[in-house]
């Protein structure tokens, strides 16, 4: 019998998450939100009720990998800064 997932289980495989996954889970959306306005378009309530479920699945997913790549450009960005601020200091005063 497979053992269920920890929460260190899950969060180790999001480590793991690229961009190319994030490009697949929004064209998914992008699938889903077409296939749900042909079914409002035919009057297929009960397909769209369920494309709609699907959606509010994959949407906060994606903000959330989303999220977490900015705030990891960031991180970067801010570490970069502070070692060309240090490599500057290091090198004494600018003359202006």
């Amino acid at each position: 019998m497979a053992k269920k997932p920890t929460q260190a289980d899950i969060k180790s495989a999001t480590a793991f998450v690229r961009e190319e996954d994030l490009q697949d889970l929004e064209a998914l959306r992008r699938d889903l939100m077409d296939r749900c306005d042909h079914a409002r378009g035919e009057g297929r309530v009960y397909l769209m009720a369920q494309y709609t479920r699907l959606l509010a699945l994959v949407m906060p997913e994606i903000k959330r990998i989303r999220d977490r790549f900015d705030r990891e450009t960031l991180a970067a960005i801010r570490k970069e800064h502070k070692h060309l601020k240090g490599q500057d200091d290091a090198e004494g005063p600018n003359e202006a």
